[in-house]
């Protein structure tokens, strides 16, 4: 990414897509461009129309994209690019969802749910997300947040202990039979 002025307060909530876009923008750069298009459309609806720096600072990054949209559309092919980001998405969340359940969870796997959350809102670009998705989305967002707290307070947050199903009755026993 290009470099782009200080942040303007107005745009803050749009940082955490930016950076994800940057982060991104070597190894997935479909969904690195993607994450810059919803920044950028968010960006637009939540800025402070009245501070000149919001534009100033929208400005480039929309340049930025303008000048990588052919590459981006080379680099995806025929595929599309909602079905990649939201894969993507999926690929991190199962990441971290196996890491979780391995009992291995710890500062890496809360980045990596809060990752896989942040791609997921990145897809709501187009519509809302599927009904798997939005609950795989609640879920990285609260995982995320309880793995946090757990590493911050020394402990690991492990996955609940699956209940033994009841074991199936045994047939009654009828006292007198041969």
């Amino acid at each position: 990414m290009a470099a782009i002025p200080d942040f303007p307060p107005s745009l803050k909530p749009i940082q955490e897509y930016l950076t994800k876009a940057k982060q991104l923008a070597k190894v997935k750069p479909v969904v690195s461009h993607y994450c810059k298009v919803f920044a950028i459309e968010q960006g637009l609806k939540v800025r402070d129309k009245a501070d000149k720096g919001t534009l100033a600072f929208l400005m480039p990054l929309m340049d930025e994209l303008e000048r990588e949209k052919k590459e981006v559309e080379e680099l995806r092919g025929i595929e599309d690019p909602q079905m990649q980001v939201e894969l993507f998405a999926l690929e991190l969340f199962k990441k971290a969802d196996d890491q979780y359940y391995a009992g291995r969870a710890d500062k890496s796997t809360s980045v990596t749910f809060r990752a896989s959350a942040t791609i997921m809102e990145v897809c709501r670009q187009w519509g809302d997300l599927p009904a798997d998705v939005a609950e795989k989305y609640k879920y990285a967002k609260v995982k995320a947040l309880e793995i946090w707290k757990a590493v911050q307070e020394g402990r690991v947050a492990m996955p609940p202990v699956a209940e033994e199903p009841p074991a199936a009755p045994s047939p009654p026993t009828v006292v007198g039979e041969v």
